[in-house]
């Protein structure tokens, strides 16, 4: 992080943003994806230190500062009515009390405004304070983020995220998969970072799929209006019923529409396969079940499985796809063995 700090352009990104530096800097994201909560961090530790908290000075120190002003004006008042005793000397004594008040107020000003430590209030510590969780394969997590917004967090997915939000935006990132029903914030953003994309919405109902093994990112939008950006520039605003598509490899945004039913049938526990391969089943089974499968086939299944199963367990499962599959199965405990 102290490669941050002591970046000018850093700097100027925060304090001054302007259309290069915020170009640059998710261009930097893009490529060093791992260091994106540190640069969060810098960012939120760089913005607080453009203030200061207001010193309010204690009662005590006014009462003290008042009675040094009353008893320099009556010893001033009382030098001046007797100049014509001693003119020089008292003028002389004179000068040494106003410079002595004056350096006074000098040396106040400075401890308060440069020695005086700054200390951020619990609002700021909250909003440097980022919040990891991960959901491993075979399990799922609801809860609330600080406004009010409801993650639905898939299985084999992680998130980072401020435990307070900023008073102007809403940020956090995520690798996996996710549905979220955001708060509607006009004076803040809600804005996901999912490799080279960026998600800003105010207040709407998405998906978010990003999975390391998968070529593409896609963000599905269920109501509201979404806008996408990747780390190239490229914008596309989502109406309901509308997916944008990343490819990874080609860096190239596109959007489509969707069966919302099949991309958000997850956050509601039903298991659903549309037209699906064998491979593309067990994949999604060891990430829903949390187990691990070995396929013995003395010959390959090519046919393609639809099917929907509402909170069922594995071995019901198993049996369904593998009776129109035509495939035996063994499970022992987390391991899992299919052969025909």
């Amino acid at each position: 992080m102290q490669d941050l700090f002591q970046d000018e352009f850093f700097i100027k990104m925060v304090q001054n943003p302007d259309q290069e530096t915020i170009h640059y800097w998710e261009r930097w994201l893009s490529k060093h994806p791992e260091r994106r909560d540190e640069f969060e961090l810098a960012r939120q530790t760089v913005k607080s230190m453009q203030y200061k908290h207001r010193y309010q000075m204690p009662a005590q120190d006014y009462d003290d500062l008042f009675i040094k002003l009353r008893l320099f004006k009556k010893e001033t008042d009382h030098e001046l009515s007797n100049m014509y005793l001693d003119r020089h000397r008292r003028m002389r004594h004179l000068f040494l009390k106003v410079a002595a008040v004056i350096t006074f107020f000098l040396t106040f000003l400075f401890t308060v405004y440069f020695l005086v430590p700054y200390q951020p209030d619990e609002e700021d510590s909250l909003a440097l304070a980022m919040v990891h969780k991960e959901v491993p394969p075979g399990a799922k997590s609801t809860f609330r983020l600080s406004d009010g917004t409801v993650v639905r967090l898939n299985a084999g997915s992680k998130i980072s995220y401020p435990a307070q939000f900023a008073s102007h935006v809403r940020e956090l990132s995520l690798e996996g998969e996710a549905y979220f029903e955001v708060v509607k914030d006009s004076e803040r953003p809600f804005i996901i970072h999912t490799g080279e994309l960026q998600t800003a919405v105010l207040g709407t109902s998405f998906n978010v799929r990003y999975l390391a093994r998968e070529e593409n990112i896609e963000v599905a939008l269920v109501s509201g209006v979404v806008k996408i950006n990747d780390a190239k520039g490229a914008e596309l605003l989502l109406n309901p019923t509308e997916m944008a598509v990343y490819s990874r490899n080609n860096q190239i945004l596109t959007k489509k529409n969707f069966d919302a039913r099949l991309v958000t049938a997850w956050k509601d526990n039903i298991l659903l396969f549309e037209k699906a391969t064998l491979s593309d089943i067990i994949t999604q089974l060891e990430n829903w079940y949390g187990v691990e499968i070995e396929v013995q086939l003395n010959s390959p299944i090519v046919g393609l499985y639809s099917g929907e199963y509402i909170d069922k367990s594995l071995e019901i499962v198993l049996e369904g796809i593998g009776y129109a599959s035509g495939f035996q199965f063994k499970i022992d405990g987390k391991q899992v063995r299919i052969q025909n």
